[in-house]
């Protein structure tokens, strides 16, 4: 069977050295044998996004937000055409995050395509969109899914407040192909803990539990991110101490992971950040399952992640924000290799099944294939 060829027009675009999204997109389409594809991208940066710059560069951050709601930097049409003319593309993708996906509908609309919309985060609630401007991009969100062929959720509470549409599926991201340790047989104090991801929403969460933890000698937390959102100094101190190591690339943090005994997981308690929670469904979960390390997760009851866990007890849950209560776990934890052994068979056993990477390269595909046979009936139907 030929593969399907795949012409991405997002803001998000594939890459093996990014995070999130690219990192996603990488694993679903560019290392999937069954697609081929295109991507829609800058040869130039346009006058507009030389304003926007400009003006953060100055200090004008909110006009440039809004500068960007009012006036999105979008491809040209010929470069979009030309690269249709020339790739034929079977289906077009796109990630419902940013400005892109708003000429995406476009064009599929123009050229009768295929429309397959990943929603993986709630982009109207983003920090960088302006409170003024957040119901006029929730419209363009919304519209986006309604002119889909299918829609890619990342969760079912996403699929939830998009109004469970017809066509839409829940997939989740594409983990890493990881090697597992098939047994711990080893428990050692401390009990070496991993965090590594999002340093900015979750930085001062992962800050608070890091001093909390600064007297324990039954577990050791070791962070691994870029940027963190932290108070003046500690980023130095936490390096120093060899907590803090940076953001390093996916296949090199797999290895490092071999090396941990657990994961911790973290949603934001903000209550400004509820709907985000609620939508979106951490991939770092599904990265430290392939590796078969017990989960902790640090977040509210209500988050996608709490949900999942709490349906087959696949991950210990905390859902107090106070730092004291993850310490408390975290060190029973330790304590207890018996819990260990069994979170870890229960990662295992996941990334088998609901994180299989095969299965979901799989339901991704499917859903490429879907999209093109509504599309197909659709254009039988009018003709």
């Amino acid at each position: 069977m030929d593969p399907i060829r795949v012409l991405v027009l997002s803001s998000v675009i594939p890459n093996a050295l990014g995070s999130g999204g690219e990192l996603i997109l990488h694993r679903c389409l560019e290392l999937n044998p069954r697609i081929e594809s295109e991507v829609v991208c800058w040869h130039q940066f346009p006058f507009r996004l030389k304003v926007i710059g400009k003006l953060r560069q100055l200090g004008f951050r909110s006009l440039s937000k809004a500068w960007e709601c009012l006036f999105p930097v979008l491809p040209t049409d010929k470069l979009v055409h030309d690269l249709i003319h020339s790739f034929r593309p079977d289906v077009l993708v796109t990630v419902a995050h940013g400005w892109w996906h708003i000429k995406a509908r476009k064009v599929a609309k123009q050229f009768t395509l295929p429309l397959v919309s990943l929603f993986q985060d709630w982009w109207p609630d983003f920090p960088e969109i302006p409170l003024a401007f957040r119901s006029r991009v929730e419209r363009e969100f919304r519209q986006t899914c309604a002119e889909s062929d299918v829609v890619v959720c990342v969760s079912d509470g996403m699929r939830r407040e998009l109004g469970e549409p017809e066509n839409a599926l829940v997939v989740h991201d594409a983990p890493s192909v990881a090697t597992r340790r098939e047994d711990q047989c080893e428990f050692q104090l401390p009990l070496r803990v991993a965090y590594f991801g999002n340093l900015s929403d979750y930085g001062p969460l992962i800050e608070n539990a890091l001093r909390a933890l600064n007297s324990s000698d039954q577990v050791r937390l070791e962070v691994f991110g870029p940027s963190p959102l932290w108070t003046a100094g500690a980023e130095d101190e936490f390096r120093s101490r060899g907590l803090y190591h940076g953001f390093i690339p996916s296949n090199e943090l797999t290895e490092s992971l071999q090396q941990f005994q657990a994961a911790l997981v973290v949603m934001s308690f903000a209550p400004s950040h509820r709907r985000r929670m609620t939508t979106s469904f951490p991939s770092k979960m599904i990265d430290a399952m392939q590796v078969g390390l017990p989960v902790v997760i640090w977040g509210p009851e209500y988050c996608s992640a709490v949900k999942w866990a709490r349906s087959r007890e696949r991950a210990l849950c905390v859902t107090d924000p106070n730092p004291s209560a993850i310490v408390r776990v975290l060190e029973e934890l330790a304590a207890a290799s018996a819990e260990q052994q069994r979170l870890a068979k229960s990662s295992r056993e996941t990334a088998e099944t609901d994180f299989n990477h095969e299965r979901i390269q799989a339901q991704f595909t499917n859903a490429l294939r879907r999209a093109i046979q509504v599309n197909c009936a659709e254009q039988t139907h009018m003709s």
